[in-house]
């Protein structure tokens, strides 16, 4: 999750370009699940693949919106995400709003407790305390 907030100190304006009417549809891109990349005030820009990169593509003289990526947030490879949550470091391209990967996987904690769970079982609680005075636990030569 990414929070895109302004500091009326020291960082005042900062996100115009995403907030300002008058700017914001062609700086920004609504990421929605099942529907092309289109942006732009009269949505007439959209974002299309051109091999392993991202191009910025006006809707005219033959290119329709079924030339577009059509977004999935299920994606299982996290690098179609990554690489929508980099457009914005390029010039010309809109930052991305919206959901840009939901993927259902187990949670880090869950997989550490049943780590943890098995290890265990497997051999006992074990002693830290017993451990840690078990002697000498590498030799420098």
């Amino acid at each position: 999750m990414e929070i895109l907030q302004n500091c009326n100190i020291f960082n005042d304006g900062a996100w115009e370009n995403l907030t300002e009417k008058d700017l914001r549809d062609d700086h920004t891109i609504a990421i929605e699940h099942g529907r092309p990349l289109v942006f732009g005030k009269n949505r007439d820009k959209g974002i299309r693949r051109n091999g392993l990169e991202l191009e910025v593509v006006k809707l005219a003289d033959g290119v329709t919106e079924n030339d577009l990526i059509v977004h999935d947030e299920r994606n299982p490879n996290p690098a179609y995400a990554f690489l929508l949550s980099r457009m914005d470091a390029t010039p010309g391209f809109p930052t991305p709003l919206g959901v840009l990967r939901a993927v259902d996987a187990p949670r880090y904690e869950d997989g550490m407790t049943e780590q943890i769970r098995a290890v265990m079982s497997k051999k006992g609680k074990g002693n830290l305390a017993e451990l840690l005075r078990a002697g000498d636990t590498w030799e420098v030569k």
